[in-house]
């Protein structure tokens, strides 16, 4: 709004100013953040393959320091309870990936899970990946790029190539994940969880909102990722 009514008083800018407030009320509503997101889940949101696999690789996404309990962001508390039923239904082992913030948040999770729930999901004694239920972390992974390259070298010290994986992150994040993955050799099975597309259709949509604009925020994000990694190559 404060783009068209500069847009009244600048004649100069005008034209600018008109462009910039369309743009900006067509990125926020969420009929076009909806449809941005849909492009990047759609491939994924299907039932999730079954086929054998070494392990369950989790990737970390935020969290709230200071939580009294269950510190993990939503999105990334629904990677780890999507790769945890995962791994517990197939008795596989679970790799989680991160920062050192997002795997402290992820253990303290686990603990909470463990106690309340009877979970029984602990780190092998000898730290070595073993083909049962159980839990590894990566060391401090900062970027996507990174969490598949420190999963590779886990892998690696186990003596274990071209390792067969389920990998568990958030849809709209799945095809540049994926990608990173498999260009260190990984086989990815897509275990896309944490979906934001609605299916459903409401007038709200074409209204303008912070909702809006962050699915559109989120969407472009990973479109723009995706273009970067494939520069890099």
């Amino acid at each position: 709004m404060l783009f068209f009514v500069a847009a009244l008083f600048v004649k100069r800018h005008r034209l600018f100013l008109i462009f910039c407030g369309v743009l900006l009320y067509v990125t926020s509503t969420y009929y076009v953040g909806n449809k941005l997101v849909t492009i990047l889940e759609k491939p994924y949101n299907v039932p999730l393959k079954e086929t054998k696999t070494d392990a369950v690789v989790i990737l970390g996404g935020g969290h709230y320091k200071g939580s009294s309990n269950l510190p993990l962001e939503e999105g990334s508390f629904k990677r780890l309870m999507y790769g945890i039923m995962i791994a517990k239904k197939r008795n596989l082992p679970v790799i989680y990936a991160g920062a050192d913030y997002e795997i402290e948040a992820a253990r303290l999770s686990i603990e909470e899970l463990n106690r309340t729930l009877d979970l029984n999901l602990t780190t092998p004694p000898d730290g070595k990946l073993v083909p049962l239920f159980s839990v590894l972390y990566t060391k401090n992974a900062l970027t996507t790029k990174q969490n598949a390259e420190k999963t590779a070298r886990l892998f690696t010290e186990q003596n274990i190539t071209a390792p067969k994986i389920y990998l568990v992150t958030s849809a709209t994040h799945m095809k540049r994940a994926a990608a990173l993955f498999e260009k260190y050799r990984m086989q990815v099975v897509p275990a896309a969880t944490d979906f934001k597309t609605r299916s459903d259709s409401c007038y709200c949509f074409y209204y303008p909102s912070t909702a809006g604009l962050r699915l559109t925020n989120i969407a472009l994000h990973e479109i723009l990722g995706t273009l970067r990694d494939r520069l890099k190559e």
